[in-house]
């Protein structure tokens, strides 16, 4: 397959590829910085911080026929040592939020074909900015850079005034609120989404790192994807997206992917919860996120998850966890939810946090949570009642 930066450096050879507070290159001259590096491993895995030279080595790997792995800067490199790899792949951990991360193999053909799907639907058109937000070692920045070659766009390292694109996850809102004057989407997912400011041009999102991105946007099935709901409740996705597998296991049946998503789809896909945080406590159904989104109303709580806490009577009980703006406490949580939960879904405990932790920075660690909760450690409980 031809590389599409050596295409983009063809079609707009002067127009701005990269941008950052020291250094501007054209498309055509990243083409030729690509040019001059070398591959040596079959398998590259380096710390995926957003950098020029990333971005470089991204497109010299497939020029060279080789794999790229970009990983947590966090992780150390000599710690990971994957099997063969099918050359031309991009490698990237899965979230794994409640269990052990995978290791997805992605085709620079599912890369394109997520792009391609997404570009006119976000309105991004050459000379436009796409601020680089997201870590390389996460699909979210992958697909800016992949949209922004395709678009003959710029990518941003750092800041610009000229930002007409930003990929935010919720979090990023909770702590500051993006001023750029020429703002016209703002991509944001990656966790539920209850408040967001009026003046902001919000799209919100659904994607996952096996699809090569984006599935939909504001709902709506994006081209090159199809989408299906299994009678359990599960999203099923298929199309040129989807992946090519996890490292060391067998290939995914390309008829249907399984997500582990649940959600309903008629006009609209609304994504409900995971299949695999669902609990049962005394026989009851319990899907965290239906008691999240009712925390996330109240006005002290900027995030807040919901589970399962071991006991001898229910088997299960619901437990919060939340990060407060203001006082907050058990009584207050509890009465708030009464009008709009049934008793056996009101959390019997909360758990004050500074800070949520999450997995690459992304997603909320419900794994980490959940053995703090049940091991009882590193957490300011405000009182429990059984």
């Amino acid at each position: 397959m031809s590389c599409p930066l050596k295409q983009a450096a063809f079609d707009a050879p002067h127009e701005l590829a990269f941008l950052s507070k020291d250094l501007s290159f054209s498309f055509s001259e990243l083409d030729r910085y690509v040019d001059t590096l070398k591959v040596v491993d079959d398998c590259l895995i380096v710390k995926g911080a957003p950098t020029l030279q990333l971005i470089a080595l991204f497109f010299a790997c497939f020029r060279q026929n080789k794999s790229i792995f970009p990983i947590n800067p966090r992780l150390p490199l000599d710690v990971i040592k994957p099997p063969h790899v099918p050359p031309q792949s991009l490698l990237l951990f899965t979230s794994g939020s409640t269990a052990a991360p995978k290791i997805a193999v992605l085709s620079l053909a599912n890369l394109l074909a997520n792009a391609s799907g997404a570009i006119q639907a976000l309105d991004l058109r050459p000379k436009d900015q796409w601020l680089l937000s997201l870590p390389l070692y996460h699909v979210g920045g992958i697909g800016i850079l992949i949209r922004c070659i395709l678009a003959r766009a710029t990518m941003v390292l750092g800041d610009s005034p000229n930002i007409t694109h930003l990929s935010y996850i919720p979090t990023h809102l909770y702590r500051a609120t993006p001023i750029y004057k020429k703002l016209r989407c703002l991509l944001l997912g990656g966790a539920p989404i209850l408040t967001i400011p009026d003046r902001l041009p919000i799209y919100t999102t659904y994607g996952l790192t096996e699809m090569g991105s984006m599935v939909t946007l504001n709902g709506q099935l994006l081209p090159n994807r199809e989408v299906q709901i299994a009678p359990d409740g599960e999203i099923l996705v298929r199309g040129p997206c989807l992946f090519q597998g996890y490292l060391g296991e067998e290939s995914p049946n390309k008829d249907w992917f399984a997500t582990g998503d649940l959600g309903r789809y008629k006009k609209e896909l609304v994504i409900t919860g995971r299949k695999d945080w669902m609990f049962i406590s005394g026989g009851e159904n319990i899907q965290p996120e239906e008691i999240e989104r009712e925390l996330l109303c109240l006005p002290e709580v900027i995030e807040a998850v919901v589970l399962p806490k071991d006991d001898a009577e229910f088997g299960k009980r619901p437990v919060a966890v939340v990060q407060a703006r203001f006082q907050f406490n058990l009584k207050r949580m509890q009465s708030a939810l009464v009008n709009v939960l049934p008793k056996y879904k009101i959390p019997i405990a909360l758990y004050l946090v500074d800070e949520i932790p999450k997995k690459n920075n992304f997603k909320i660690d419900r794994f980490i949570l959940t053995q703090h909760i049940n091991n009882q450690l590193n957490m300011n409980t405000s009182g429990q009642k059984k």
